[in-house]
């Protein structure tokens, strides 16, 4: 594809990336598949480490024991760095000057990990490795550093983490809280998206974190993991901190308090207990809370989650509808969360057959993922055929009663 986009020096940034010529919302602006990339720990069995699909049935490697494939394809397939390179990984910042001594501790200890085991188990490949990589990555701690700092997570059409993958031009992309860019995923492949119109030379952004949270939080989590200090306008204008801290504090502190306990519940998929807990904090806060809070729509995400797992659909759908109203107000801009949130919905309603809200509620979602996911990615493909099934069914319900 032509390029879209061109790397400049931004001011006060290093380095970034700028439109070349006007870009439409929606847009794909770029594509690329990784460098390098693996899958998540929690997911060893369960996901392809080619295609990163998920299957119940995988074919496991004969020599190392631990890689799944969905078949041989897959299995002697490797995944191809983008043609079009504006940034190398030599270019990288490892940010060592900036890592605490806890981390560079921990980072030092991985380095030294990976080096015994390539003397020991592949000699050659160290060799090879050394003479191949460019100076500045022969380093074990420099190299991890790189790789740490500036790998993306590769997320599934759910948006659950998968695994990470190294994409080397699109480090370039600076962060804004309020980005004018979204990333998907499409397997490993990653694709970059306009969410607003962009103007030629306007650089691009994208937010490196999840943005449904506090400044404070937010810049501690950037300053933590990426080494810089945001300062951008959303960040200045602190536009949504007083709505996030809506309502009776004495009431929301109880919901803050409790999410650590119950984020806990939730990795470790104890669905009943997490459910009965979400039920009696939301329902002791009450009224005194609106949904609208930061901590109460956490947790009344938690309890959605908690309801599918369990079965409990009705219960899921009243969670769910609930969100709706407080994503579009923290969404102003197509963003993939919110489309997702909005499928997720609408799957509910479909199931407990309330086709009238569950066609309504998937119209806003293709509103949104036409633009962030494009028309034809597999989630647009799948939500395009849900609000199929929903007209066909109220056509046969219309004749049914005729």
């Amino acid at each position: 594809m032509a390029p879209k986009l061109e790397r400049f020096v931004s001011t006060g940034k290093g380095n970034g990336l700028r439109a070349t010529g006007r870009l439409r919302r929606g847009e794909l602006v770029y594509s690329a598949e990784p460098l390098g990339c693996c899958v998540s720990n929690k997911l060893v069995r369960d996901v392809c480490h080619h295609c990163f699909t998920r299957h119940q049935t995988l074919l496991r490697c004969s020599q190392c024991k631990t890689a799944r494939y969905c078949n041989i394809t897959c299995q002697l397939s490797l995944s191809k760095s983008s043609s079009e390179e504006l940034y190398t990984l030599e270019e990288h910042e490892s940010h060592l000057s900036s890592v605490s001594e806890e981390k560079k501790q921990g980072l030092s200890q991985l380095a030294s990990m990976l080096e015994l085991y390539l003397q020991q188990e592949v000699p050659d490949l160290a060799q090879d490795m050394t003479s191949a990589l460019p100076p500045s990555c022969r380093e074990p701690l420099s190299l991890i550093a790189k790789v740490t700092c500036n790998c993306f997570t590769i997320s599934d059409g759910e948006l659950q983490e998968i695994g990470v993958g190294l994409y080397p031009s699109l480090s370039l992309l600076n962060h804004d809280c309020r980005p004018n860019c979204v990333m998907v995923f499409e397997g490993t492949k990653l694709q970059l998206r306009a969410v607003r119109d962009i103007n030629p030379e306007e650089e691009l952004t994208i937010s490196y974190i999840e943005t449904l949270s506090l400044t404070e939080d937010r810049q501690r989590q950037l300053e933590d993991q990426y080494h810089f200090t945001c300062r951008c306008q959303h960040c200045d204008s602190r536009d949504k901190e007083k709505l996030m801290l809506s309502g009776g504090e004495s009431s929301w502190r109880l919901l803050k308090e409790a999410l650590p306990r119950l984020e806990g519940l939730k990795a470790e998929s104890n669905w009943q207990i997490l459910l009965e807990s979400c039920s009696r904090l939301l329902s002791t806060v009450g009224g005194d809370v609106p949904n609208e809070n930061l901590y109460k729509l956490r947790m009344t995400d938690m309890a959605l989650d908690a309801s599918i797992h369990l079965e409990h659909w009705e219960e899921a759908v009243g969670y769910g509808e609930k969100t709706l109203p407080v994503y579009r107000q923290y969404y102003p801009d197509p963003h993939p969360v919110h489309g997702v949130q909005l499928m997720r919905v609408g799957k509910l309603q479909h199931y407990l057959e309330h086709i009238e809200d569950a066609l309504d509620t998937f119209r806003q979602a293709y509103q949104i993922m036409k633009l962030t996911h494009g028309d034809d990615h597999a989630m647009t493909t799948d939500l395009l055929m849900k609000m199929e099934e929903c007209r066909t069914e109220m056509v046969q319900q219309s004749s049914s009663r005729h």
